[in-house]
């Protein structure tokens, strides 16, 4: 199967789908044909914009890092008839330097990006295991790589994701579950929005192609998440334009 032969039918659940880069994710996934099940915290005019164009979105609000909403998450798709692939989106930043961060800061952090990952790994694979087949994918970060002066925090829990990725995949090879990391740089959507602008211009300047677009990832995410890359597992693919280091 190649285009979206490759994602047509599939149900993908996704979570932090209510804004920037997972919105545009949800969007994408639709667009080529697959049935999307769309985690959210917060309430999102966007992503009832968008269920409005796709009636078959489904919408499960929660916070990911609590087990129930990962449970309601991998039911909701299971209730489609089976889940094909996850995508973990849902992150947050607390910026600062280390000296500076607040241990309530570091352990937030950690909770959505890691915690939520583990959650949603965890349940996701047991559907997984009954029918022998499924891919995760991991929005990570070149700060995970690289880090990143001022996101001890960030960093950290994003590279939390690699360790993770690597051993689920050990795991469960047997059952046909393949993980795969996506590491983006320096975005125009997301947090990436967030940063002061001297900050977006250094950063902007390390890579070789300069800031990415949000559509640009979308669209390599849904590319994970389908049939024509299920011989990729256990990898860390940076999106990231080149960074020079």
């Amino acid at each position: 199967m190649t285009g979206t032969e490759a994602l047509e039918g599939r149900i993908v659940a996704l979570t932090g789908a209510g804004r920037g880069l997972g919105l545009q994710i949800a969007r994408t996934l639709l667009e080529r044909g697959a049935r999307v099940v769309a985690n959210f915290r917060s309430p999102s005019a966007d992503l009832e914009q968008l269920r409005e164009k796709f009636p078959e979105l489904v919408l499960v609000q929660g916070d990911i890092a609590e087990e129930e909403a990962a449970i309601e998450l991998v039911a909701a798709a299971r209730r489609l008839g089976r889940l094909d692939a996850v995508i973990h989106n849902a992150g947050i930043a607390r910026d600062q330097l280390l000296v500076r961060m607040p241990v309530e800061d570091w352990d937030e952090v950690h909770r959505v990006n890691l915690r939520g990952a583990f959650l949603l790994s965890k349940h996701a694979v047991k559907a997984m295991l009954r029918q022998r087949y499924g891919r995760i994918v991991y929005i990570s970060s070149g700060a995970a790589i690289l880090g990143n002066a001022g996101q001890a925090a960030y960093a950290a829990s994003k590279a939390g994701l690699h360790g993770l990725s690597a051993t689920v995949a050990q795991e469960y090879r047997s059952y046909g579950i393949r993980t795969v990391v996506l590491a983006p740089g320096l975005l125009d959507t997301g947090l990436g929005e967030a940063l002061d602008e001297k900050i977006i211009e250094e950063k902007a300047g390390r890579s070789m192609l300069g800031i990415g677009s949000g559509t640009q990832i979308a669209a390599t995410a849904a590319f994970l998440a389908s049939a024509d890359a299920d011989y990729i597992n256990a990898v860390i693919i940076r999106a990231d334009g080149g960074l020079v280091y």
